[in-house]
């Protein structure tokens, strides 16, 4: 699961634009309809992990209560300790990596031996972008062969590309950005209703609830605001780019990148409403945001600092 996933709710909790999806697989696991394959799709934050942990402790669970884990069986003990034998995670040993074929190697030894619990045998997999060419091709056998009472169950957080025989070999459900009335009920309870605050973490999140309950219990507000008036004062000429960019040094660029594009896109929002003309370089700082957001969505090896500071050169020139 992501970090947000794992530290800000448990497993007994439901996320309620979810409920349909949950119960659409229940009446599949119920009636001994459930594929082999599943592939949970969507944009990241939004719950994806959590159903998944969520779902395979009920497979687990010997004696499930209104189609959700008791938490209190053997197996579900086993599961939550992270210990049960016919369960198997699959993902890169650290953010931005690569899933390697010698880990898929491992997923399909596994997936052809005998359950130890005589039940069911679940391979966690996340997320699916992150397998090389070489691991996702070496992927295909297993899916070709599905075992009896086996799951695997692929997690894609992105749009870029999966190939399309593992795609064409699962059963897609997709979770996109919830309904905003929902998810903003949601925050407000999980938040104890803090006036003002949920629609702007929402706006911030990009409608992400699970980022947005992040940002909360971290107070990321705060430190966009600070990152903000950073960017503030490089474009006016009032700090110098590259010592600004020093100051983040060693925070994710993927994270400073997102607020980075939503301070500029606003930029050119005002400035259309207000009736300023864009000059051309506006655009192509704005192209340059987007081309950067592609590089790191390639898994390409890069270095985060020279392209952090590279940006603020540029938005520094953007005026």
């Amino acid at each position: 699961m992501t970090a947000a996933d794992t530290a800000l709710l448990s497993l007994n909790q439901s996320l309620p634009w979810q409920e349909e999806q949950w119960q659409q697989l229940c009446r599949l696991l119920n009636s001994n309809r459930l594929p082999h394959a599943i592939m949970l799709s969507g944009g990241e934050d939004t719950g994806k992990r959590h159903f998944a942990e969520r779902f395979i402790q009920r497979l687990f669970c010997t004696t499930p209560v209104n189609e959700m884990a008791c938490g209190e069986c053997k197996q579900c003990r086993l599961y939550l300790s992270g210990g049960h034998p016919d369960f198997k995670r699959i993902e890169p040993e650290s953010a931005g990596k690569a899933i390697s074929i010698n880990a898929i190697r491992e997923l399909s030894e596994f997936a052809v031996i005998t359950a130890h619990q005589q039940h069911w045998k679940v391979v966690l997999l996340a997320p699916v972008e992150a397998l090389t060419l070489n691991a996702a091709n070496a992927l295909l056998k297993t899916l070709e062969e599905p075992r009896e009472k086996t799951l695997l169950l692929l997690i894609h957080d992105q749009l870029a590309t999966v190939l399309p025989t593992i795609r064409s070999r699962c059963r897609v459900v997709s979770q996109g950005l919830p309904p905003p009335a929902l998810v903003r009920e949601w925050l407000a309870e999980q938040l104890g209703d803090v006036s003002g605050t949920v629609d702007e973490l929402l706006a911030r999140a990009g409608g992400r609830p699970l980022r947005a309950l992040a940002f909360a219990e971290a107070n990321t507000l705060d430190d966009i605001a600070r990152f903000e008036q950073v960017l503030k004062q490089v474009q006016a000429g009032e700090a110098a780019p590259v010592s600004s960019a020093a100051a983040f040094e060693g925070q994710p660029l993927a994270q400073l990148l997102e607020w980075l594009l939503a301070y500029y896109s606003r930029q050119l929002i005002h400035d259309a409403k207000t009736g300023r003309v864009a000059v051309p370089r506006q655009f192509a700082f704005y192209d340059l945001l987007l081309a950067t957001r592609k590089k790191l969505e390639s898994k390409t090896n890069l270095n985060p600092q020279l392209i952090l500071e590279e940006l603020f050169l540029s938005l520094s020139q953007s005026t």
